[in-house]
């Protein structure tokens, strides 16, 4: 199962941070690979909330189905999903000096058995990663005006 990380700092409150990265409906906003959310089940703003996901990482979009496992404002929203990759993810926040730290970790297991965990190792876990950063990149972006 691959692991990936990416972090990056914010020149703005953990609480504005919150409000658009723990915040699954906004994820088309600032993701670079999440390209409609629906809420399914619950609020969006708490543990057991249900989404459904259309995402694109490589050639073509896929469903993902979704359930927010863990959700603190202003410090943590976590979730595990299913659909082409199943998986789990958090984002944490950490106060940095005037601003914040967004770390966003995944693990997550390739489709296609042995061939996607071949094609993981080679190739997507690198397209997932860059993935990771260009979306805490825009994040950022949009954070800091």
């Amino acid at each position: 199962m691959p692991r990936l990380k990416a972090a990056i700092e914010i020149d703005a409150p953990r609480e504005h941070v919150f409000a658009l990265a723990g915040d699954m409906a906004k994820r088309p906003e600032w993701t670079t690979f999440v390209k409609e959310v629906t809420l399914t089940e619950g609020d969006g703003k708490s543990a057991g909330t249900k989404d459904r996901i259309v995402a694109q990482i490589g050639p073509r979009p896929n469903k993902w189905e979704g359930e927010v496992t863990e959700y603190k404002p202003g410090e943590v929203f976590a979730r595990k999903f299913s659909g082409y990759f199943v998986g789990d993810e958090r984002i944490s926040l950490t106060a940095a000096g005037n601003g914040t730290r967004v770390e966003w970790r995944v693990n997550y297991t390739p489709p296609f058995g042995i061939i996607g965990k071949l094609g993981a190792l080679i190739l997507m876990a690198r397209v997932y990663q860059n993935e990771l950063e260009g979306s805490l990149d825009n994040l950022k972006a949009a954070l800091e005006v």
